[in-house]
């Protein structure tokens, strides 16, 4: 049986920490911070459309830092937080695994995050580590709905489903298609063992495009609204003038992914509308408090993935000169809100009055 690191307890993290050793094919250590002592002691609760109510989930070992974490052989390090690269880029987040000092052989990476781009710090991280040694990154599209409240995270899909494919990076965004691997097949397997669903993709960075663009309409509308997503997708008395925004933002970004060289058939012109009917078909209910990771991270005084999300979509879109006025607008309005949080956040410089 293998070790396995996954870093970022959260709402997708833990559901991806029980489906893992849920499989039997791995040993789980998971670095848990604001709800460390409830991951060590197994009080958190899984409400979940695919496995049922789990009350008491504990992995094989809790820790609470990466540094805590780099005393051993992993054959995978699962990342499953946000990608801030603005904040705190993934090399200096997974800083002890990647130190001289950790001297076990390299992991398998698996980054399953949100966003474009995300894997590009820490290709170029592991290159200067040992340039004679290919970085293993594998880059998911990450399809899953859960959302997590104290220490109980409800996942409301009938199944937590990953895109998968190794990054080669070329171009930027684009990356070129290659045959998976060992480590992405057995990688697969656990999760679908453990109950998940992961299937390999022939260009994981356009399925990843093709994802992001819910990300980035969804991501937009409730960011600059504050207003959760079901009332612009479903409420009679918005979805008119809410419709062709959408369309609009989601057109936007299909042309920026057509410009790249994503084909018609990996990331049809359709994807835009065919992704509105997706998010419509999501539960009834116009007026639920459903709100993308975004807003929630707005609303909490978090910093949020703002640049891996939009700000990658803009600047490939400037850069092949691809006409995109909405999607600019948005990330300016949006870059001012990130500012004003990373402001309260940073720490109040002591100035004490001169006598």
């Amino acid at each position: 049986m293998d070790d396995v690191l996954l870093v970022g307890y959260g709402a997708v993290g833990i559901v991806y920490a029980y489906i893992m050793q849920h499989s039997g094919r791995a040993r789980v250590t998971v670095v848990a911070r604001s709800n460390y002592e409830a991951a060590k002691i197994g009080q958190i609760v899984i409400n979940s459309v695919a496995f049922g109510k789990i009350t008491d989930f504990k992995p094989d070992r809790v820790v609470a830092s990466v540094a805590e974490a780099a005393d051993r052989l992993y054959k995978y390090v699962v990342v499953c937080t946000k990608a801030l690269p603005d904040v705190l880029p993934t090399s200096k987040l997974l800083a002890p695994l990647l130190e001289p000092s950790y001297t076990h052989p390299q992991p398998t990476y698996v980054l399953v995050q949100n966003g474009l781009g995300v894997e590009k710090d820490l290709y170029a991280r592991l290159l200067e580590r040992d340039p004679s040694a290919t970085p293993q990154i594998i880059a998911c599209a990450v399809f899953i709905v859960a959302q997590m409240s104290g220490n109980t995270v409800t996942n409301a899909a009938k199944a937590a489903r990953l895109e998968m494919g190794v990054y080669t990076p070329v171009n930027g965004v684009h990356s070129t298609a290659i045959a998976a691997p060992s480590n992405v097949t057995e990688f697969i397997d656990m999760l679908k063992a453990g109950g998940g669903e992961a299937v390999i993709v022939p260009d994981v960075q356009a399925a990843k495009f093709n994802k992001n663009l819910i990300n980035v309409v969804t991501g937009i509308t409730s960011g600059l609204t504050r207003v959760p997503v079901p009332f612009y997708l479903k409420a009679p008395e918005v979805w008119a003038k809410s419709h062709s925004f959408l369309q609009a933002v989601g057109t936007e970004v299909v042309a920026v992914g057509r410009a790249l060289g994503f084909s018609e058939k990996d990331f049809p012109s359709s994807t835009a509308e065919d992704s509105l009917n997706y998010l419509r078909s999501l539960g009834n209910d116009p007026y639920a408090d459903t709100k993308p990771s975004l807003l929630v991270d707005i609303e909490s005084g978090r910093s949020f993935e703002l640049e891996v999300i939009i700000g990658e979509v803009v600047r490939a879109g400037k850069s092949l000169n691809v006409p995109i006025p909405i999607l600019e607008a948005s990330y300016t309005m949006l870059s001012i809100v990130q500012a004003h949080i990373l402001r309260a956040q940073a720490p109040t410089p002591n100035i004490s009055k001169a006598e």
